[in-house]
């Protein structure tokens, strides 16, 4: 109940200004100067080009986190939940873009965001939604602000960039009385998949090639596109003057960055700012194995696989021959990454502090360990 949310939030306040090591674990640990340089970062790469930074939250979902990303204006964001457009509404933010498919049952809330917002936006992939759209009122005063989704290869949601229909809902659109067209929205996510560098920079390249054309289309259909953009954090990590011929970008990742992102080119290790704190709770040395207080309720096993070794879940910081291999609810098992290694358990005594380097690192906000800032 609300005694206990308020005995939680007195006891992390008692948690600043202690070193990380007195820290109850787990815990994700957040260095504060490498989340302010990371976004500023990114803030410029917006300004050199000519465009609009429009960051994603739903890696962090903290108000500091946003305040970052927009440099301290709290405009131009994008989540992904109505519980994060509530929060930075809460919290002063603006120019919000829900950026999740709309249904039916969205209805009430994305209202009341839309009569207490000066401007708030909603995503649709469908001309379904905005027939439902058009046939619910706004506010008073107030129309509805939508974005179309497109699909540049990604294979998700939205319509695909080079579809008549993407020119058809957009067409309609423009003809409701209820609705407000804001733009075309990708998310070149299939540039995670890449395993070079110059492979996401193709995507990125692809991605935006395809919104531009897509853009000119509209706009010799006479239709009016008031914005067009990409993004996602590997395809926007790298400096391009392509940029130039987008309206915004929307990359969310880059806050924290983390393994996934090293791995493919985005970031140095220097640069990620977000780890898994957890300790030594016993030694096995005939597993060659040590548990940790770290298991899936504290960090995700997305990512298990594509990394160093098949089982890997996460290295363990500044210690190339470890790895977390294997997690229950609240335990992590620790063990070598060659088949040749061991673990000098004398190095790691039982209760010892550990970091762990996620991959990726967006699924912490969702995961309820400690969120702790260092």
């Amino acid at each position: 109940g609300t005694n206990y949310i308020q005995r939680k939030i007195s006891e992390h306040h008692e948690l600043h200004w202690k070193h990380v090591s007195s820290l109850p674990t787990p815990a994700f640990i957040v260095d504060k100067e490498k989340v302010e340089k990371n976004c500023k970062r990114m803030l410029d790469l917006a300004k050199c080009n000519g465009i609009h930074l429009r960051g994603q939250t739903k890696t962090h979902k903290t108000v500091e986190g946003g305040i970052a990303q927009t440099g301290g204006t709290k405009k131009k964001i994008v989540t992904s939940t109505l519980v994060e457009c509530e929060m930075y509404a809460d919290h002063g933010f603006d120019d919000i873009l829900y950026g999740f498919p709309y249904i039916q049952s969205h209805l009430e809330r994305v209202f009341a965001l839309t009569e207490r917002l000066e401007e708030f936006h909603l995503m649709v992939a469908n001309q379904e939604a905005c027939q439902m759209l058009e046939g619910s009122p706004p506010p008073a005063g107030k129309l509805w602000s939508v974005f179309l989704k497109v699909d540049c290869g990604n294979a998700r949601a939205g319509v695909w960039w080079e579809d008549q229909e993407a020119v058809e809902i957009v067409k309609f659109i423009q003809g409701c009385q209820n609705l407000t067209f804001q733009g075309i929205y990708a998310h070149c996510g299939n540039s995670y998949a890449a395993d070079s560098v110059t492979e996401v920079e193709r995507v990125r390249d692809t991605s935006v090639d395809m919104m531009v054309r897509l853009a000119g289309k509209l706009k010799e259909a006479g239709l009016e596109c008031p914005n067009w953009g990409v993004g996602s954090t590997p395809s926007c990590s790298h400096a391009s003057n392509r940029f130039e011929s987008l309206t915004e970008i929307h990359p969310g990742n880059y806050v924290f960055y983390d393994n996934q992102q090293v791995g493919l080119g985005s970031c140095g290790l220097d640069d990620v700012a977000g780890r898994v704190l957890t300790r030594v709770l016993g030694h096995y040395p005939k597993r060659r194995q040590m548990l940790v207080d770290c298991g899936f309720t504290a960090i995700t096993k997305q990512g298990i696989g594509s990394q160093a070794h098949p089982k890997m879940i996460a290295p363990v910081d500044e210690n190339q021959n470890l790895m977390l291999s294997n997690m229950t609810q609240e335990i992590g098992f620790v063990e070598p990454i060659s088949l040749e290694g061991n673990i000098d358990y004398s190095l790691h005594p039982r209760g010892l502090s550990l970091e762990v380097d996620p991959l990726p690192c967006l699924c912490l906000s969702c995961l309820p360990p400690n969120l702790l800032r260092a």
